[in-house]
């Protein structure tokens, strides 16, 4: 397979904002250019209003249905897959461009904007679809009328479209302690994002966000249904994967960049999580 392509948002935006927001319909162009596997190096979301579709996102397919809302973050790896049909808006934007207004007030108070245990992708009521894109709706008509002050407006309705979509992905009845919870696997997380390659165990962790690893492993454990350790795993195989499919990597050259000691641990340590070697891996994605 050829070697994965960073896609970044100046592509798919067309412009200096690093922000764009486009119906499923002027989007398609883009879709048609993207139906190979490509990385983001931007926040995408999708609503969709009619019709079903599918996409793959970091090796899972994901369905697209009436009245869902999807949404990816930074380094996923995403294919088009069927979409000709699907009737809805794209927004892609970058933090950025968020943040120039917003300089207290960081993307990472969207915690659903970067999970990692699970793919932020919902589906909801038609009443509260419609809400969401009402303003979808108002975003686009500033977007294209181009006037006085339509980037700061752009900002605020982004703002309060992420606000709501906040509200719909976290639990109804998510209390004080669940937040604080919520928070921590968000911190969690953005760690492995940044260590992964070279911290592989959950004391390391664990050490920097000053906390025991048996209360880091209990709150991952009641977040995610998932321990502290599979969190950590998964993200080194999710990228080992990525490596063996889209990058021209030996399976050695992988296990150094990933920083396994050797090619054999390595191995080893893909077998058994994924029940295949990492070439028997290849093979059956590539068939199948």
């Amino acid at each position: 397979m050829c070697e994965i392509k960073n896609i970044s948002c100046n592509e798919v935006a067309q412009n200096d904002l690093k922000f764009a927001i486009y119906t499923t319909a002027d989007f398609l162009k883009f879709m048609e250019q993207l139906n190979t596997p490509h990385r983001h190096n931007y926040y995408m979301i999708l609503l969709n209003n009619k019709n079903h579709g599918a996409q793959l996102i970091d090796f899972v397919e994901c369905p697209i249905e009436p009245f869902s809302i999807t949404c990816m973050h930074l380094g996923q790896v995403h294919q088009w897959l069927n979409y000709d049909s699907i009737e809805g808006y794209v927004l892609v934007f970058e933090s950025d461009f968020f943040a120039l207004r917003y300089q207290n007030y960081q993307l990472s108070e969207f915690s659903f904007l970067s999970y990692r245990h699970e793919q932020p992708y919902i589906n909801i009521s038609e009443e509260k679809f419609n809400h969401i894109e009402s303003i979808a709706v108002w975003m686009l008509r500033e977007f294209n009328g181009n006037e006085v002050n339509f980037e700061k407006c752009l900002r605020s309705l982004l703002n309060i479209m992420l606000i709501e979509l906040n509200r719909l992905f976290e639990p109804a009845n998510k209390n004080a302690e669940f937040s604080q919870s919520l928070q921590l696997i968000h911190h969690f997380e953005e760690l492995i994002d940044k260590y992964y390659k070279e911290k592989h165990f959950v004391k390391d962790y664990a050490s920097i966000m000053h906390v025991r690893p048996n209360y880091l492993n209990a709150i991952c454990n009641e977040v995610t249904n998932s321990s502290a350790g599979d969190l950590i795993r998964n993200r080194i195989l999710i990228e080992a994967k990525r490596l063996l499919l889209y990058e021209k990597k030996t399976a050695s050259e992988i296990a150094y960049e990933l920083g396994f000691v050797d090619n054999s641990y390595f191995g080893r340590f893909f077998k058994k999580y994924e029940n295949y070697t990492p070439d028997g891996f290849k093979k059956k994605y590539l068939k199948n």
